[in-house]
């Protein structure tokens, strides 16, 4: 792949500055131009070692729906057309809004990813016409972005930090759109800013009569993307003086803020204070302190790098241009972030992980809040919906009976059996099925797509006073469902406790001193588990119940692979609980 060329290797036709605009156009007529453009042009380009990559994966029998979702996250050109696909009417069929890429996956399958990306015209091509549009550096920017809001989130304790790379990836549509359809303004928005002084935003407004920010809302509003993501593209309130706790006002402010900082430091406004004032409201909003957040914004350049040499890009490309003023902080920044992009991809790469999105997705952050958990950082979903009853989870005798029978149980997890069952699960789903039908299928998906022997789900009495086994799948179930009934007490069990706080628990050895003080004194002696999973279920705020999972049959252990392959069923069990109810 041929890497992007610098100004003084463009051709002279390229070389001559955009013709400046004699009128400034209203949002109405620019927004006209955008998509008569993409009429004209298709969608947005992507990389071509995205289509390879995908292509070898959606061919390889071992491949799953996370493995595909982690390379699509990588392009976030891609991304942004598989969330449109997930979210229209033709694919999303009363699933509910789409926030995440691994769920767009799910919802539209191998087939149709891989053949969406054989129809997708490349950056290479677009590159090659538009030399001075320097689009592989913005969406490797994107991905610097989304890398940094993924750190952040997950230290913060944010439950879903796939949504918050997500809207860190894409929130700069417009810019992308604009520089695509509209090349010679976004070249002339560019020479405004950097020849003649203007501000972003003034630059924007006179060339476009409307605002880049502005632009990515209407697109992603037209695009049926969910509010969780377009509302992160507005700018953040200059403003916030302690942590932000609610989810939602913590992604539209950490994603605003990240792409202002990079914005600092690739844009020499003059204002060498800027930096330093973005970075210290980042750390108010998260209540990180100042070189914590740095850690991470270097942590996620460096891998940023080696996405950047993984897709045939010129790392000097991510270069900051130092500045007037030795001293200040963006060219300390500017000094640091040259230096790792200069250096040989073998020693880049010795310093951090394989660039990646988050390697588990939206399961990465999901253990109970402990003792040492911070308040202060802990982001919880807050449900707005008036209803203050659990959902009728009554289940019906014969479809429990059909749950329960011994069966010859896997002995570890099939990538493809998961993504086939997470695909009925999906279907359940769409077309309302009780949900008894979905935990059975759930229970299945966990039995032998996980690799789990036996797995049990528990669900709260109508007195709201204990927990019973209901729902049992693979060996010896029926004796693992009358086992388990006990009182809620969630100060002196570990099920209770998972039950009433949210969030999943693997516990690795329950002899372990201070994981049997929270377990039933004949715990192990009944179960013969030797680690196990308990993923709690939850309805506007309400225990409802939890999955229990083990390998005891075998005596394997469990580890976090395991909870991570069970976690994308358990997932589909509370989405059955928001639109199934």
């Amino acid at each position: 792949m041929s890497t992007i060329p610098h100004v003084d290797e463009m051709s002279n036709k390229q070389e001559s500055a955009p013709t400046p605009l004699t009128t400034t156009p209203s949002h109405e007529e620019t927004m006209g131009r955008i998509s008569e453009g993409m009429k004209r042009l298709g969608d947005l380009p992507i990389f071509s070692t995205t289509i390879n990559k995908i292509r070898r994966m959606s061919s390889d029998p071992d491949s799953d729906a996370m493995s595909v979702a982690k390379e699509v996250l990588k392009d976030a050109n891609l991304s942004s057309k598989l969330l449109r696909l997930g979210n229209s009417a033709y694919y999303n069929r009363g699933v509910g809004k789409i926030s995440v890429i691994s769920r767009a996956v799910i919802v539209l399958g191998f087939d149709t990813v891989k053949n969406l990306t054989l129809t997708l015209k490349l950056i290479e091509s677009f590159q090659d016409a538009n030399p001075s549009v320097e689009m592989g550096k913005m969406l490797v920017k994107s991905y610097l972005a989304a890398g940094f809001v993924r750190d952040i989130a997950d230290k913060c304790g944010v439950k879903d930090i796939e949504e918050s790379y997500v809207c860190a990836l894409l929130h700069n549509l417009g810019e992308i759109t604009v520089a695509y359809v509209l090349p010679d303004e976004y070249l002339h928005i560019l020479e405004l800013v950097r020849v003649e002084g203007h501000s972003r935003a003034q630059a924007e407004q006179t060339v476009l009569g409307t605002s880049m920010a502005h632009i990515s809302q209407e697109l992603a509003t037209s695009w049926e993307f969910p509010p969780a993501v377009v509302n992160t593209m507005a700018p953040s309130p200059s403003k916030i003086s302690r942590p932000v706790k609610d989810r939602v006002s913590f992604n539209s402010s950490i994603t605003s803020l990240t792409h202002q900082l990079l914005d600092n430091l690739y844009n020499d406004t003059g204002d060498n204070d800027q930096m330093s004032d973005t970075l210290e409201i980042i750390s108010k909003v998260t209540g990180l302190n100042d070189g914590m957040v740095e850690n991470y914004l270097s942590e996620s350049f460096r891998m940023s790098c080696s996405l950047a040499s993984e897709y045939g890009l010129n790392k000097k490309l991510l270069q900051p241009q130092l500045s007037s003023g030795d001293g200040t902080l963006r060219n300390k920044w500017a000094r640091q972030f040259s230096y790792y992009a200069s250096m040989d991809e073998q020693s880049a790469t010795e310093n951090t992980n394989e660039a990646s999105p988050p390697a588990n997705l939206s399961a990465k952050n999901v253990k109970p809040a402990t003792a040492s958990s911070s308040p202060s950082n802990r982001i919880h979903t807050n449900d707005t919906s008036a209803s203050s009853s659990p959902p009728n989870t009554a289940i019906h005798p014969d479809v429990a009976q059909a749950a329960s029978p011994d069966e010859a149980t896997p002995t570890h997890a099939n990538s493809m059996l998961q993504l086939q069952i997470i695909q009925e699960i999906t279907d359940l789903i769409t077309r309302s099925a009780r949900l008894s039908e979905v935990f059975i299928k759930v229970l299945d998906g966990i039995n032998r797509g996980a690799g789990f022997e036996r797995v049990l789900l528990c669900l709260v009495t109508p007195d709201r006073r204990q927990y019973v086994g209901r729902l049992a799948s693979g060996s010896d179930g029926d004796a693992l469902k009358q086992y388990f009934s006990f009182p809620i007490n969630p100060s002196s069990d570990v099920f209770s406790k998972t039950l009433m706080e949210g969030g999943e628990l693997l516990v690795s050895d329950p002899e372990d001193s201070m994981q049997r003080n929270l377990l039933p004194s004949d715990f192990v002696e009944k179960t013969k588990a030797h680690s196990f999973v308990v993923a709690s279920l939850r309805y506007q705020e309400k225990a409802v119940g939890f999955f229990y999972a083990d390998c005891a049959v075998s005596g394997r252990s469990i580890d976090e692979a395991d909870q991570r392959n069970l976690l994308q069923f358990v997932t589909q069990a509370r989405l059955a609980l928001r639109l199934c109810t």
